[in-house]
């Protein structure tokens, strides 16, 4: 057990180097524009024994939105880092992420190795964890994913203190359009393992303080009975499965379609149907039906984003890669030579997911993206501000309040004050770009604007930024 466990963080160091040596090259995108700022600032609210419920810069009724996991216990504690300088600050954010992998890939093999050998419990660990739909760079979705295994583990070994944890800490963690994966093949493995479902109700319990808010705010967004075509799936798709490198980033949402769990798993399974090819098991149901859905079927009583539920896909595709191996009764020396190749297979294709490029900003040190020309003359503001720039939109670290969060859960009344009639949020923190009379904006108190379009405001010693001659 302690070599296996071994094996797995030595894999974790490898497939992460680039992050766990250089951890700011992941200070782009998301992770620096709005996690990380969000992280610091719930941290500063726990430390002052507040609940982050109220957030005057950005989030506004901030614990709604569960994606940036307000009530997620390790991450509540790992915001009480005493260190004050934003690098360092970063460093603990993305090291304390990666470890999360290292859960996943722990929880994964201390479930199949309740039934298999050690080796295919390590083939198995390192398939379903670091499988190219895994590979995310969002907290929310980090978190839930690690919880999974662990859910599983509970289930298949009757333990409802395990499960109940599990499951309530995948609904603290936020990231619902997996959760809600999750939370199914979970019902599904309780009932085929003959598991009471008490790990349900528990567990429901323990992600409250998270459900009670979003369900209340959910029916006031814009977000309600929308859908989109983002990361669209088609049968073709597949082939990426063999050539990953056609699902290239040419269009927005490829981040959504990206499923390679490798070579190996696809063999195993082939020759696993080669022998018996009447061997249908729940788990085949799963993938083909996971499938169907991301391709967009049914999709109008679905999530959002119906390719998310590639993640199922993937899944069952890990999970029958194993269940095959198992059942073909190979020796040791097969095993492990397949779990060589797999192991370099998935590092080769899918250690550079993380940043995702082309499509994100060039990194850089919080301690420089967030002290500019612009944040210095703006110190001090108790006024708001509109459209801050990436990555100082939130306005957290630099405290200066915004217009708001204008993504796909904002209020529809801030969407209708806005202007805003995209369904999924414009995103677009420059008011000027959707609108031209800006005396509204006098009554929400904006002093400055920040803006790419000429507006008949007072111009300031900086290029693009506006003083609203009407606030003194």
């Amino acid at each position: 057990m302690a070599e296996a466990l071994t094996l797995l963080m030595i894999y974790n160091l490898l497939f992460f180097w680039q992050a766990w040596t250089k951890p700011f090259s992941l200070a782009t995108s998301e992770l620096l524009s709005t996690y990380f700022p969000t992280w610091i600032w719930q941290g500063r609210e726990w430390s002052k024994w507040r609940i982050p419920k109220y957030d005057p810069y950005y989030w506004i009724n901030a614990h709604a939105h569960p994606v940036i996991s307000s009530y997620y216990i390790p991450q509540l504690l790992c915001s009480f880092w005493p260190t004050k300088s934003l690098n360092s600050k970063f460093r603990v954010l993305v090291l304390y992420l990666i470890m999360h992998y290292i859960v996943s890939s722990i929880g994964w093999f201390s479930l199949i190795n309740t039934w298999s050998s050690s080796s295919i419990a390590l083939l198995g660990a390192i398939t379903l964890t670091y499988a190219s739909y895994n590979i995310k760079q969002q907290p929310c979705f980090i978190y839930t994913i690690a919880w999974f295994p662990w859910l599983l583990l509970g289930i298949a070994t009757h333990s409802i203190l395990l499960s109940s944890i599990s499951f309530g800490m995948i609904l603290l963690a936020g990231y619902y359009p997996i959760g809600i994966q999750a939370t199914l093949i979970a019902l599904g493995a309780s009932i085929w393992w003959d598991t009471p479902l008490t790990w349900v109700l528990i567990g429901t319990l323990i992600g409250l303080p998270q459900l009670i808010p979003f369900f209340k705010y959910l029916p006031k967004t814009i977000r309600t009975n929308k859908h989109d075509e983002i990361g669209k799936v088609k049968l073709s798709h597949l082939w990426t499965l063999i050539f990953p490198g056609l699902n290239k980033p040419h269009n927005v949402g490829f981040w959504e379609t990206s499923c390679y769990v490798g070579i190996v798993p696809l063999m195993l399974i082939a020759y696993s149907i080669a022998l018996s090819p009447n061997s249908i098991s729940q788990v085949w149901i799963l993938g083909v039906a996971s499938y169907i859905l991301a391709m967009g079927a049914f999709s109008q009583y679905l999530p959002r984003i119906p390719a998310r539920w590639l993640w199922s896909f993937q899944f069952s595709l890990g999970w029958l890669a194993v269940s095959s191996i198992h059942h073909l009764s190979l020796d040791g020396a097969w095993v492990w030579s397949l779990l060589i190749i797999q192991g370099f297979d998935l590092w080769w294709h899918n250690r550079g997911i993380l940043p995702s490029k082309p499509y994100c900003e060039l990194p850089n040190r919080p301690s420089f993206a967030f002290n500019t020309r612009l944040t210095r003359y703006l110190e001090g503001c108790q006024d708001r501000v509109s459209g801050l720039p990436f990555p100082l939109f939130t306005g957290h670290i630099n405290r200066l309040k915004t217009l708001g969060y204008c993504g796909g859960m904002q209020l529809k009344l801030m969407a209708k004050w806005r202007n805003d009639t995209n369904p999924n949020g414009s995103g677009e923190h420059d008011y000027f770009r959707s609108n031209y009379d800006g005396e509204q904006l006098d009554r929400a108190r904006v002093r400055y604007a920040y803006s790419t379009a000429p507006i008949p405001w007072e111009p300031t010693s900086l290029k693009r930024l506006y003083r609203n001659p009407r606030i003194g």
